[in-house]
């Protein structure tokens, strides 16, 4: 059966409180004796009592037929359309409370004939007692009252509750009744909270002023990790994270901390937003996690731990950035381009590479412009922007995190540069001229054989993405692309002529 409209359900409910007042005043003009309160000398006691059961049937109907109506035209009308969202069945319920007792006191006055003092002294001595008996759930209505009357959550926030002791309580507000709320927890339990409990408790309500909330991890490094160098890998993982899945919002901007610094090392705090009402704030957390864990083990970094080392030689080095070559030979190691080299080849490789230091925003490399090195991604985060369908305006095509490669067709091929790349954040990159390969190849003629195989593995791997990293070429590749690929490369490396043909 299909379910039945929400305007038509409301109508329904003053349809027949309405024909039910309709019906009664009609009898009351066909039978004029219905009003008839006094009675007669010729009157007969169930004559009265009929005249006065008519009478509080039409005062009963009549309050409920107006308090349906003034809900369904000022609650469920003017006032939800002004609040964008539903009232609390509280204020319905009160509502019908004030209607009710109008009702009674018309009924002791028109129908009994009896004085409002009397009813008002009867009423405060049978309140006092029925309030010094009811007292929780009368301290729960006027809680729950008080704070809709305040505003301070609402059906469909997402709230937490402070518990007496361990997790709080969070939910989506569903329902708010005149004794205790209602909340629909993430793992899909109903908790009946009494409004006493979220008065006398701190409630967190992540929906307003704005439904994204400030959450953050905390850290440890060893203190000999450069705090400039740690807050730039952290910065880059977070804004990693906010390009997955699952992850944080890029607005506002995530940021990362210095918050304590001890023997134990210096702890950092990295803050981020995102709406809890719509992702766990479990699972964003872990996306965060994990893009921290891998930046950090690209970069050759671990947590900070306690340590009680004894050595009987010189103390290992603590990697510190790349200003030393072998921390860049350790780097190298690394990066899968150069998986294959020698170990001697790669230390002459690490003494000629060039250290470059990037701010936020710059542009590295633009289009159409010619290009004899290529980059290696150490540190940070940069966007290779280019062009895509027939939009005249440039779009982000890939974002480069640690360990990536990008302008190796530029130092390869001699081709010109297919694609801008910006930095997002800070970064620290090795960038290598293609002097410094020739030269490495020209005394070590098997290196670039270790090259056409890492670079014909790396274009097929590439036919299954929408943008290289090096170019983020949106050209679909063919058979014959790594080979003609690999007969440039030899031509400018090799001296052999682009025509000729080889394995």
């Amino acid at each position: 059966m299909p379910p039945v409209p929400t305007t038509v359900r409301m109508l329904r409910t003053v349809a027949i409180p309405t024909l039910v007042f309709i019906a009664l005043l009609s009898t009351g003009v066909v039978q004029p004796s219905l009003w008839n309160l006094s009675a007669g000398p010729d009157d007969s006691p169930a004559v009265v009592w009929r005249a006065r059961a008519y009478c509080i049937a039409l005062w009963l109907v009549g309050a409920l037929m107006a308090q349906r109506w003034v809900c369904l035209v000022f609650l469920d009308g003017l006032a939800t359309r002004a609040a964008g969202k539903p009232l609390p069945k509280i204020l319905k319920d009160v509502l019908a409370i004030v209607f009710l007792a109008a009702a009674m006191a018309g009924i002791l006055v028109t129908v009994f004939e009896q004085s409002m003092a009397g009813f008002w002294a009867a009423s405060g001595v049978f309140g006092l007692v029925l309030g010094i008996a009811l007292r929780p759930i009368i301290l729960d209505f006027f809680s729950g009252l008080g704070a809709n009357l305040e505003g301070a959550y609402s059906i469909g926030d997402w709230i937490s509750v402070a518990g007496d002791e361990g997790e709080p309580i969070r939910g989506w507000i569903e329902q708010i009744n005149w004794r205790t709320l209602r909340l629909r927890t993430r793992d899909g339990f109903i908790v009946l909270l009494p409004n006493s409990r979220l008065a006398t408790s701190a409630v967190t309500n992540h929906a307003i002023p704005h439904p994204a909330s400030r959450f953050q991890i905390r850290l440890r490094l060893d203190s000999e990790v450069p705090a400039n160098r740690a807050l730039r890998i952290l910065i880059s993982a977070v804004n990693a994270a906010t390009t997955l899945p699952d992850g944080p919002r890029r607005h506002p901007s995530p940021e990362a901390l210095i918050t304590d610094a001890s023997g134990e090392g210096i702890e950092y705090m990295v803050r981020f937003w995102f709406d809890p009402g719509e992702i766990s704030p479990d699972t964003v957390t872990h996306v965060v996690w994990k893009c921290v864990i891998e930046h950090l083990s690209k970069a050759g970094l671990t947590f900070a731990h306690p340590r009680n080392n004894v050595f009987l030689g010189r103390l290992p080095r603590i990697a510190g950035g790349l200003h030393q070559v072998e921390d860049r030979l350790a780097f190298l190691r690394r990066v899968e381009l150069f998986h294959n080299f020698p170990e001697a080849s790669l230390h002459r490789l690490a003494a000629e590479v060039r250290l470059r230091c990037v701010r936020p925003a710059h542009v590295l490399v633009r289009a159409g412009d010619p290009g004899d090195s290529m980059f290696l991604v150490a540190e940070g985060t940069l966007r290779v922007l280019g062009s895509r369908g027939s939009s005249p305006n440039p779009v982000e095509l890939a974002v480069l995190q640690p360990g990536d490669v990008f302008g190796e067709r530029s130092l390869l091929t001699g081709e010109p540069r297919s694609a801008s790349v910006a930095a997002i954040t800070e970064c620290i990159l090795l960038e290598i001229h293609r002097e410094a390969l020739q030269l490495l190849t020209s005394s070590e003629p098997a290196l670039l054989k270790l090259l056409e195989q890492t670079i014909a593995g790396r274009e097929q791997a590439n036919q299954q993405r929408t943008g290289a990293l090096d170019a983020a070429d949106a050209i679909p590749p063919s058979p014959s692309r790594a080979q003609t690929f690999i007969a440039r490369m030899r031509s400018l490396f090799a001296g052999e002529t682009p025509g000729r043909s080889g394995s």
